[in-house]
C-alpha cells in the first residue's frame, strides 16, 4: 500500500493513486481529485427545495427524487464524455469537445434541511450532519448574510466559461430515447421515463420545477498560488490522496454512506484597502509567514529570507536555480501539517516558535499540537473571488471550502477553540521562557499583573481588561493583538456565512444514482 505521508509519494505514485480512485468511481470528484491546481475555476450554486413541493405534510418526494435523478444523469453523461461543448474556430466552424477535456467535475452535497423537508427516514441520514451554527454560536464577529441551504453543487474546471455553460447554456432540451429509469408503473417511474427521454442540457433547466437557486458564487486560483492578501494560501494541507481526514468509513457511517465526506462552505470577505494600509512586516506577523518566500517566520533570519526571495527571481539562472532548490527543501517540509514546528520540545524550530507570533493565523489555524493541543486537521480547497457591484465598488475575498469526516471534530473545533478562542491556547500549560518574556506581546501570553505594572507595553490609555491575556479574540476577523484590531474598529476579514453539507458516495459506480441511497430503505 502506498504510504500516507506526503513525502512518500512521487509524481508517478500520485498519478497511480489518483487513477485508482477515479476508476473506482465510489468517491465523488472535486474533493481530493483532481487537484485544485488543475481546476483553476470553481462555481458554487446553492439551492433550496421548492416550497410548493416541500411545505406541510404532503411532501412531493417523488418529483424531487426524479428531479435529482435527472440532475445526476446529466452529471453522469458529462463524466462519461457524452456531453460536449461547441467551440467556434477562427474559420467560423464548430468543433465539439467533451467537457472532460477541461478537467471538469461536478460535486453534489446535501444539508440537514434536505433530509428534514423530505422526511427521509433517520436511518438514512448521515450520522454527523448538522446545520451551520449562527455567527454568535461559532464566535464570529459579524452576523451572517448567507445561511444554510438544502443542497449545494460545486463545479470545477480549467476554464470559467465551462462551469457557467454547465450551469446555464440556453441550448434547451436534448432528445434521448433510451429509457434507463424505473421498471414499475408508478408515478416515479413515469417521471423518470420522461426525464430520460428529455434530458435538460444544463443545471438551471433541470432544477427549475422542483428547486430554487439561493446564491451563486464563482472563484478562481491565482497562478502563483497566493491569496488576495499576497500570501501563499493553504500550504500545510493534508495530502489530498492518502489521508484519513476526508472520507467516511464503516466506523463513521452505515455501509451506503461510507466513502462520503462532510463539506463546509463559507464566504469570507476581505477589506483590501485596510489591509494595504498595513506595513509589510505587520502583515507578515498577522499571517505568520514571509510575504517573500511563503515560509514560516523564523525559518530564516529576516535578511536571509529577503535575499532568498530576491535570488529566486534573479535574472542569473545559476543563482535562481540554487535559490529555488534551497527554498523547495524548506517549503516541502512545511507543507506537512503534522510537523510540530511550534512544539517547544523541538529545539530545531526554536526561532520559528519565537518569531512566528502565537496569535498569527498559521498558529491559530493549526497549532500542530503545541502546548498539548490535540491534532485537528481538515482538507482545504479554497478559491478566491472578486465581485463588482452596481456602484462600482469591488468586493473580494475567499470561498473557503473544506472537507472532513466529522465537522464537529474538524472545522468547528478549529474555528471555535483555536481561531475564535480569545485566550488561545488555554489552559496555559507552562511558564514563559526568558526569551518569551522579552517578546511577550508577540507570544500572546501577557499576565494581568505584569500588564498593570507595565502600561506602556500596550496601547496607551486603554483600560486594563482581563481579556488582554489573549491571542486575538476575533480569530479570522483579525487575529487582533490584545483584542484590538490592527486598523481600528472594524475587522479586515468578515465571514459572511455559508453552510454544512454531506457529500454522499457514488452508488453502483453510477453518478445518476447519487441520492438514491437516501430514499431506499436500509
Amino acid at each position: 500500500m502506498i504510504g500516507s505521508h506526503v513525502g512518500y509519494l512521487n509524481k508517478s505514485q500520485r498519478k497511480r493513486l489518483e487513477d485508482f480512485y477515479v476508476k473506482g468511481k465510489r468517491r465523488q470528484p472535486g474533493i481530493s481529485f483532481p487537484s485544485a491546481s488543475s481546476q483553476e475555476h470553481i462555481f458554487i450554486i446553492r439551492f433550496d427545495i421548492s416550497d410548493r413541493l416541500s411545505g406541510g405534510d404532503n411532501v412531493d418526494k417523488e418529483t424531487i427524487r426524479a428531479g435529482l435523478k435527472t440532475l445526476c444523469t446529466l452529471f453522469d453523461r458529462i463524466a462519461s464524455g457524452d456531453k460536449k461543448i461547441d467551440e467556434l474556430t477562427d474559420d467560423g466552424d464548430f468543433k465539439s469537445r467533451p467537457l472532460t477535456g477541461f478537467n471538469f467535475t461536478s460535486t453534489i452535497g446535501f444539508g440537514l434541511s434536505f433530509f428534514k423537508k423530505l422526511k427521509i427516514p433517520k436511518s438514512n441520514w448521515p450520522n454527523h450532519l448538522k446545520e451551520m451554527p449562527t455567527y454568535s454560536e461559532i464566535s464570529d464577529a459579524v452576523p451572517y448574510s448567507l445561511f444554510q441551504t438544502d443542497f449545494i453543487i460545486q463545479l470545477g474546471a480549467e476554464e470559467d466559461y465551462v462551469n457557467r455553460w454547465v450551469f446555464q447554456n440556453q441550448v434547451g432540451i436534448e432528445r434521448n430515447d433510451e429509457f434507463k429509469g424505473y421498471a414499475s408503473n408508478s408515478r416515479l417511474a413515469w417521471n423518470a421515463l420522461e426525464a430520460s427521454r428529455h434530458i435538460p442540457s444544463d443545471i438551471y433547466t433541470t432544477i427549475r420545477d422542483w428547486a430554487t437557486i439561493v446564491d451563486v458564487n464563482s472563484g478562481f486560483q491565482r497562478i502563483d498560488g497566493k491569496n488576495l492578501l499576497g500570501f501563499n494560501d493553504g500550504i500545510s494541507n493534508p495530502f489530498r490522496l492518502s489521508n484519513n481526514i476526508v472520507w467516511t468509513t464503516s466506523k463513521d457511517e452505515n455501509k451506503k454512506l461510507t466513502d462520503g465526506t462532510y463539506m463546509v462552505f463559507q464566504k469570507i470577505e476581505h477589506d483590501l484597502e485596510k489591509w494595504k494600509n498595513m506595513d509589510e512586516e505587520r502583515q507578515e506577523l498577522w499571517v505568520g509567514r514571509s510575504k517573500h518566500t511563503g515560509l514560516l517566520l523564523g525559518t530564516l533570519s529576516r535578511d536571509q529570507d529577503r535575499k532568498l526571495g530576491l535570488d529566486m527571481h534573479s535574472t542569473n539562472e545559476s543563482i535562481r536555480q540554487s535559490a529555488v532548490k534551497k527554498w523547495k527543501s524548506l517549503y516541502n517540509k512545511q507543507k506537512d501539517p503534522e510537523e510540530k514546528f511550534f512544539d517547544v520540545r523541538k529545539p530545531q524550530y526554536r526561532r520559528i516558535q519565537l518569531e512566528c507570533p502565537v496569535w498569527s493565523h498559521v498558529r491559530k489555524a493549526n497549532p500542530r499540537e503545541a502546548d498539548g493541543e490535540a491534532k485537528r486537521l481538515i482538507f482545504r480547497r479554497g478559491y478566491l473571488y472578486n465581485e463588482d457591484n452596481v456602484k462600482g465598488k469591488s468586493k473580494s475575498g475567499l470561498l473557503f471550502i473544506c472537507f472532513q469526516k466529522n465537522i464537529n471534530n474538524g472545522f468547528e473545533y478549529i474555528k471555535k477553540n483555536f481561531l475564535n478562542n480569545k485566550n488561545f491556547p488555554i489552559p496555559q500549560r507552562r511558564d514563559f521562557y526568558t526569551s518569551e518574556l522579552q517578546k511577550r506581546r508577540q507570544q500572546g501570553r501577557i499576565l494581568i499583573n505584569g500588564l498593570k505594572r507595565d502600561r506602556n507595553d500596550i496601547h496607551v490609555g486603554l483600560p486594563v481588561d482581563p481579556d488582554t491575556e489573549n491571542t486575538g479574540k476575533d480569530g479570522l476577523s483579525g487575529p487582533s493583538e490584545l483584542g484590538i484590531y490592527p486598523q481600528g474598529e472594524f475587522p479586515i476579514t468578515v465571514t459572511l456565512g455559508g453552510g454544512y453539507y454531506f457529500i454522499p458516495p457514488i452508488p453502483n459506480r453510477k453518478i445518476s444514482d447519487i441520492s438514491e441511497q437516501f430514499f431506499d430503505s436500509i
